[in-house]
């Protein structure tokens, strides 16, 4: 919810590279200095590194998540931004019938 807000606000976008925690983005750039170019951008509620490779727990795996997000920049349109929409509403409506199986079970 308080994301919601921050996109009312203009503080973040529905689509665009997720924020990440300031405790990783010095690490990250270190190791990547390309990924700078991430943080000059909006953040998103939804992204194609999410859409393409979920959750990241790990450095690596934001490093890894995070290639995703820097095809996205170069290649940004509304078109994109669709489908990246669909993706995500998709993956969400996928999540919440795995947990109704669950919780029913």
């Amino acid at each position: 919810m308080p994301q919601l807000i921050n996109i009312l606000k203009g503080e973040m976008s529905l689509v665009g590279p997720r924020p990440e925690r300031k405790f990783y983005i010095g690490q990250i750039v270190k190791q990547h200095p390309e990924y700078k170019y991430l943080f000059k951008v909006k953040p998103g509620l939804s992204s194609w590194g999410m859409v393409k490779y979920g959750y990241a727990s790990s450095i690596d795996e934001m490093i890894e998540r995070m290639k995703y997000d820097l095809i996205y920049i170069e290649n940004v349109s509304l078109l994109i931004d669709f489908k990246i929409m669909l993706h995500t509403i998709k993956n969400n409506m996928g999540r919440e019938r795995q947990i109704g199986i669950k919780k029913a079970g």
